[in-house]
């Protein structure tokens, strides 16, 4: 988090009808008038939103996206968008992600990272579970202690 700097924009991933797949969607929504950044739900299309990312003209950008990492579930992992090759074909998402990343990065130039949190559930029709949202919460909390100090 000391690498992000300037205009920041937030984008959140998942699909609200797939348990903790959601939870990128769920932060950005629990930051909405917390936080000075520009906060974007992509819910699972975060291809439809490039356009308004690169408008922005941010000097960081940040996805947060339920990843499979086989990990423990709630794990937390901050990547660079060059780490996210390294999971691809584990979320799907990723791959659209990934092409994301490629034409903004065409595009502007900006630091881009990735919150990966490993889901527990993301079967359709589920809630987060409880472990999830309790790390939801202590995300919220970490971006609003660090991004409003800057």
């Amino acid at each position: 988090m000391n690498n992000v700097k300037g205009k920041v924009v937030i984008a959140g991933i998942g699909n609200p009808l797939r348990g903790d797949d959601a939870v990128g969607s769920y932060i950005v929504k629990e930051l909405n008038n917390k936080l000075r950044a520009i906060l974007i739900d992509c819910e699972d299309q975060p291809e439809r939103f490039i356009e308004k990312i690169v408008e922005n003209k941010p000097e960081t950008v940040i996805f947060i996206d339920a990843v499979h990492m086989n990990q423990k579930p709630g794990s937390v992992v901050f990547m660079r968008e060059t780490d996210l090759e390294e999971y691809t074909g584990i979320s799907s998402h990723q791959t659209n992600l990934k092409h994301c990343i490629d034409y903004i990065k065409a595009k502007i130039t900006c630091k881009i990272f990735i919150v990966a949190i490993q889901p527990e559930n993301t079967e359709f029709g589920r809630s987060m579970s409880k472990k999830i949202l309790e790390v939801a919460e202590t995300l919220r909390h970490l971006f609003i202690q660090t991004l409003n100090k800057n």
